[in-house]
């Protein structure tokens, strides 16, 4: 027989078990993936994408975004305000939004559209993540789902700036004169 303060434990431990078998899981990706662009199209967007599923109840979302690599650069970044409102972060990342109404259940949910200026020609990657112990970052719950963060798995992105087309014609020439010299 449970004493009074074991019967406690026992319903917080099923209560937690149950708010964490509905909790959401959230997939994060860029879309496209990977891209490979022409230098003089001098900018390319790619998407943030979430997919939510177990249950959703999404009340928001913070993220950080790690550029590495010197061929392009963010230049913009322009949260989904048709499902989202944009909230201003401690760290000022500018990567975060709030459910204006209710929760966001299963499904595929453009975050935010990222606006990359192309500098130079060659490969940069871009990484999504959060930090755990900032509480403006992650996947908060509804409480009513059982609150806390939804547990989320990050894809790695990239462009690829190439030269344009003219300079590669350009440069063939070049080494097809070289050639023929010799």
């Amino acid at each position: 027989m449970f004493t009074k303060p074991l019967r406690s434990l026992a319903g917080l431990a099923a209560v937690t078990a149950v708010s964490a078998a509905s909790a959401a899981l959230v997939d994060v990706s860029f879309a496209p993936p990977a891209q490979s662009i022409d230098i003089s199209a001098g900018t390319t967007t790619v998407d943030i994408v979430a997919t939510v599923s177990d249950g959703g109840g999404l009340i928001g979302w913070g993220l950080d975004l790690a550029v590495s690599g010197p061929s392009a650069s963010l230049f913009d970044v322009a949260i989904n305000e048709a499902i989202f409102d944009a909230a201003g972060t401690v760290d000022g990342d500018g990567l975060a939004a709030l459910v204006p109404v209710g929760s966001l259940g299963d499904g595929v949910y453009t975050l935010a559209t990222l606006t990359f200026t192309l500098d130079a020609i060659g490969l940069t990657t871009l990484d999504l993540s959060y930090t755990e112990t900032d509480l403006t970052e992650g996947f908060p719950l509804d409480p009513g789902v059982g609150g806390g963060f939804a547990p989320a798995t990050f894809s790695q992105g990239s462009i690829t700036v190439t030269p344009e087309p003219s300079a590669l014609a350009l440069l063939a020439l070049g080494a097809l004169a070289t050639i023929r010299r010799r």
